[in-house]
């Protein structure tokens, strides 16, 4: 058993890419059940201060990084703070709102690619949120992608909670081709969205759904794309990779991480629904060319 060091919100095995499981209690408590995560994926548990570690075929080394954060606004403050976007653009929360200037400010300018396809994420919680809580899930994400893994910034371009709230991800323009560190191989060829919570056998939900779609019909078509159809992508490799270095593929325009990447990322209830979410996205932004 771990004892950290001082209360904690979300941990993880920095830079390890290969499988564990953590749980975590309030000392003296009920621990969380085992949450399975991989490729450096932290895990959100929300306030606590003791953790436990466990992995098949390999002993557990390496740096523990935790995040501990002050819960930031309420859930009415995170309603009224949405930012208003520009012609079909939707609602976000900037990074200014969830904190991202508190730990988590970029360390040197973006890159920019060509978004061909959009890369669909869960991220991992070992217990739920409330819209309160969601803000901060965002920071303390991003502060492990920056502090733990080492990275620019965090590694989605947008993220959405289960209220159906949508958050800028790394910095450099919500309309630009910023480079990710969402997928491995094809980070200057996608954009990545990620969900809040774990969605390997709890489907999204409708409001979650509803954001993902409205996120999308208007982030496709900006670099010129539908929601439906096919492009092709070319690997730069890597250790997640599921393409070696300088392979093309076919892959449809919104895909699940697992595509790309050897990793169960979305989670299978999420990946069942990405049809769904396909449909969705075209039909606003069909809905959207009738109202030119």
């Amino acid at each position: 058993m771990l004892i950290a060091p001082e209360r904690f919100d979300l941990a993880g095995l920095a830079g390890e890419r290969r499988e564990a499981a953590l749980r975590g209690r309030v000392e003296g408590g009920e621990w969380t059940d085992w949450t399975e995560t991989a490729n450096g994926d932290p895990v959100w548990f929300g306030g606590m201060d003791e953790l436990q570690v466990r992995a098949h075929d390999w002993e557990p080394s390496g740096t523990i990084h935790y995040v501990d954060l002050t819960e930031p606004g309420s859930a009415a403050t995170a309603a009224r703070e949405r930012k208003a976007g520009d012609g079909d653009k939707p609602k976000i929360i900037s990074r200014r709102r969830w904190g991202a200037n508190e730990g988590c400010v970029p360390r040197s300018r973006p890159d920019y690619g060509k978004v061909k396809a959009a890369s669909i994420h869960h991220t991992v919680s070992a217990v739920d949120y409330s819209e309160a809580e969601a803000r901060g899930m965002v920071l303390s994400i991003c502060r492990f992608h920056r502090n733990g893994n080492g990275w620019n910034d965090i590694g989605y371009q947008a993220l959405v909670d289960r209220f159906g709230n949508i958050y800028e991800g790394r910095a450099g323009g919500l309309r630009k081709a910023v480079v990710g560190a969402h997928a491995e191989g094809v980070n200057a060829q996608t954009t990545g969205v990620a969900v809040l919570g774990t969605h390997s056998s709890v489907p999204i939900t409708a409001k979650a759904m509803a954001a993902l779609a409205r996120w999308l019909a208007w982030k496709l078509p900006v670099h010129g794309h539908d929601a439906k159809g096919t492009t092709r992508l070319v690997s730069a490799g890597g250790g997640t990779a599921r393409y070696p270095a300088g392979t093309g593929f076919r892959a449809v325009r919104i895909i699940g991480h697992r595509v790309t990447n050897y990793t169960e990322c979305p989670g299978d209830a999420l990946y069942a629904q990405l049809p769904k979410l396909r449909t969705k996205t075209q039909s606003r932004i069909n809905h959207g060319r009738i109202g030119l």
